[in-house]
């Protein structure tokens, strides 16, 4: 979801970009024996965002100067969106933003950041259906590659996701444990003097144990809460 735009100059850099791209989220639940835990997939939905990075590159400072800041926002369109079984179905709308720090190299880069993930439902409602409803947040430290193809600039990378928070599963499954990762690539090329044109795909994987007992209104061993999205970005170096 993230489209961040990779500069090496001396004097402060700002990079700014606009985005829109379609995102696609679904949850299944392992070994249930509930069966209201039928799961949930969202479909393809539009979604549309804002990207900025920083660095102060004052040539001064050879560490400090390539440690910048970088920040993303996102929203979908409402969406209708249906049960795993396509049995019932809902409208939604996700909204993401992440924000941290970066530290850049001429191959690669290094980055620890703080990033959010919500889903909000409308329509109707069976009792004792669970949707993921509410946000996760998680802590984000990830690494990155790059490397040129002639005038198109690849970049990869990986991250771990620290999950801090997930209102839906703890308050269904407070004895759950915890985690994910995520992988991006990334494609950017000069199109006009200072204007980027960046096309990215990423994908987030959380996995969840659930530690049910007997007596738990809800039982699952555990549960896959997937995300995948992507996008064209049009950056300004500023």
């Amino acid at each position: 979801m993230i489209a961040l735009l990779f500069v090496l100059a001396a004097g402060p850099a700002v990079d700014a970009s606009v985005f829109a791209g379609s995102t696609l989220r679904r949850l299944y639940f392992r070994d249930r024996l509930t069966p209201t835990l039928a799961g949930w997939q969202s479909g393809a939905m539009a979604v549309a965002g804002i990207s900025l990075q920083a660095y102060p590159a004052t040539g001064k400072l050879p560490v400090l100067d390539d440690v910048g800041v970088y920040g993303s926002f996102a929203r979908s369109l409402k969406s209708q969106t249906l049960t795993a079984d396509g049995e019932l179905a809902f409208n939604t709308q996700e909204t993401t933003w992440e924000m941290g720090l970066r530290w850049r190299a001429e191959r690669g880069a290094l980055s620890i950041g703080y990033g959010s993930l919500k889903h909000d439902f409308t329509g109707a409602r069976l009792p004792g259906f669970l949707l993921p409803a509410g946000t996760v947040q998680y802590w984000r430290p990830g690494v990155e590659g790059r490397t040129g193809l002639g005038r198109v600039v690849l970049r990869g990378g990986l991250g771990y996701l620290l999950v801090v928070r997930q209102d839906f599963l703890s308050a269904n499954f407070p004895r759950a444990s915890k985690g994910g990762v995520d992988v991006f690539a990334r494609a950017s090329m000069d199109v006009w003097k200072k204007v980027v044109l960046t096309f990215s795909a990423r994908y987030s994987r959380f996995f969840y144990s659930l530690h049910p007992q007997p007596y738990d209104p809800y039982i699952a061993g555990g549960a896959l809460d997937e995300v995948f999205a992507v996008d064209l970005a049009c950056g300004y170096r500023l």
